[in-house]
Parts: C-alpha cells; sequence; structure tokens
C-alpha cells in the first residue's frame, strides 16, 4: 500500500515538473520583453534621419534612470487615446510607457533596446 502512495505521489511530481516546464517553454518569447514609465527629456533627430527619444524612467529597472531610445521604423509611437503619432508629438516633460525587448542587461550595458512601443500617459485620468 505504501508503495502505490509513493508512486502516485512521484508521478503527480513528475506531471507538476512537466506541466511548469511547458508553461516556461510557451511563455520564452516574453523573457526579455519588459517595460517601463518614463518622463520625456528631449527628442533628437541625428542628420541621417536617425530619430532617438531621451527619457528619465520613473520606474526602477537598474540604477541610471536616464535612456536613448532608438526610434525604428517598426516602432509604435500613440497618444493616451491609443491614435498613433509622430517623434514630434513628444515633448519635454511628456509622461509615457515604454515597451522594449533586450534592455539594460548587465551583459550589455550601452546595448540599445529594440523598443516596440511608446505612448503617451494621460496623468489627468
Amino acid at each position: 500500500m505504501k508503495k502505490k502512495k509513493w508512486i502516485i505521489i512521484g508521478i503527480i511530481v513528475i506531471l507538476v515538473f512537466l506541466v511548469c516546464g511547458i508553461i516556461l517553454v510557451s511563455q520564452s518569447p516574453k523573457w526579455s520583453e519588459m517595460s517601463f514609465e518614463a518622463i520625456v527629456k528631449e527628442t533628437v533627430i541625428q542628420p541621417d534621419g536617425e530619430s532617438r527619444l531621451i527619457v528619465e524612467r520613473t520606474t526602477e529597472i537598474y540604477s541610471n534612470p536616464i535612456n536613448s531610445l532608438g526610434i525604428s521604423e517598426n516602432t509604435k509611437l500613440f497618444d493616451a487615446d491609443g491614435n498613433e503619432i509622430i517623434i514630434s508629438n513628444f515633448q519635454q516633460g511628456d509622461a509615457v510607457k515604454v515597451i522594449l525587448k533586450n534592455a539594460f542587461t548587465e551583459e550589455t550595458p550601452f546595448y540599445y533596446p529594440k523598443v516596440y512601443e511608446i505612448r503617451l500617459i494621460d496623468v489627468g485620468k
């Protein structure tokens, strides 16, 4: 009887580990995706056409709160109502939410993250 009990417990433990492994593997594309809120410090458009948004994070990720975010043609820019806008619509002092990938890792401290979306935050609501 005790042997059957231990076999059942062993099977349950194996199933729990299996389910946890499946959940972790299915979520892996999101592992390096993160978001933070920030305040716009400056909009920079380089002579070669490269656009950057300099922001200061208001949510803690790593010690240096200032980030230079590269704005590519794949970056979605939205106002607080979800309407698409352009980089020049961002003004100094605007609150924004940034969704990005592969940012602020210890291995690549000077790596510019891939920015998926920047959305203005309507702080009045």
